[in-house]
């Protein structure tokens, strides 16, 4: 008796494993809906997307991620969920996430809110990002917070301590799921002296998130209103190249290059970023070339929300 009841134990536990593992499709899928973001995927590793099911054949779904263009495919055994994006997930599951629709994000856990890896120091990326903003300081003295309004628009303000204010727009589309186009718009007044400048330039962006190149290309006009008014404009384009490496880390490098009627000015800078909860650290290097301090250290701060 005790070889039988032995291996109904065995049977016992590995079918527990198997319904532990096996893909739930929940009834409430519904393919005549059509939205970007009607169907939610909860893959086995904690993945959670919001996109849409465009077909299931065999042991492969194919889902389109909202945001991008391109089919993602999945195989059964790597999928725990498939449903409506209006379903919270936590019962169907047992996930530690509670995720209704758009939602999505504000209901992960603090741990699970997503590093501002599109973001750079001198300029923007044309890649989305997954939260609703972000808070940025740099060295104390400069202060800036980006806010996105829907995945195609993003607005921004600050102030670089004691007498600069800042402003930025950003429109962008990603043309597929490496390609991404931008323009871009960021305004400086200096309350000082009645002195303004104003950078617009577009962006092309090569690669995912987690790793890309990034470039962009405009003009630095500077507007000087105090006394005789004048207007000064010069070529600057931004190179940069980003590449996560690990788990929450990853390493950024980015050169501005500003073509004056002298003097060209070329800033490299090189920086790595660890992320926490809902924060970001980000220490480096920028090379100031033919100055006393070559060398500036460089600290940053990121707040996602």
């Amino acid at each position: 008796m005790a070889k039988p009841a032995a291996s109904l134990l065995i049977l016992f536990f590995l079918s527990l494993c198997y319904l532990d593992a096996q893909t739930i499709i929940s009834e409430k899928l519904d393919f005549n809906n059509v939205a970007p973001d009607a169907h939610g995927l909860y893959t086995h590793d904690g993945d959670y997307f919001v996109g849409r099911t465009l077909f299931i054949k065999d042991d492969t779904i194919g889902f389109q991620i909202r945001n991008l263009n391109e089919t993602t495919l999945f195989l059964f055994k790597d999928v725990r969920f498939l449903g409506s994006s209006n379903e919270p997930l936590r019962a169907l599951t047992g996930s530690k996430f509670a995720v209704d629709g758009d939602k999505a994000l504000q209901a992960r856990p603090a741990d699970e809110l997503p590093m501002p890896l599109n973001q750079l120091l001198y300029s923007s990326t044309a890649i989305p990002f997954e939260g609703r903003g972000v808070y940025r300081n740099t060295m104390l003295f400069a202060n800036e917070v980006d806010i996105q309004l829907g995945k195609h628009l993003v607005v921004g303000a600050g102030a670089l301590i004691p007498a600069v204010l800042m402003a930025k727009v950003k429109g962008q589309i990603s043309a597929s799921e490496m390609l991404h186009l931008g323009l871009a718009v960021q305004q400086y007044v200096i309350l000082v002296d009645e002195f303004s400048i104003t950078h617009p330039y577009a962006i092309v962006t090569l690669g995912k998130s987690n790793q890309y190149l990034n470039f962009t290309a405009g003009y630095w006009i500077e507007r000087e209103n105090f006394g005789i008014p004048s207007t000064e404009t010069y070529p600057m384009v931004t190179l940069a190249g980003s590449f996560s490496f690990a788990k929450n880390w990853r390493f950024f490098v980015e050169a501005a290059a500003v073509f004056q009627t002298i003097d060209n000015l070329v800033l490299p800078t090189f920086n790595f970023s660890n992320h926490r909860r809902k924060s970001t650290f980000e220490f480096g290097l920028m090379a100031i070339p033919d100055t006393v301090i070559p060398l500036l250290p460089l600290l940053t701060y990121r707040r996602v929300f």
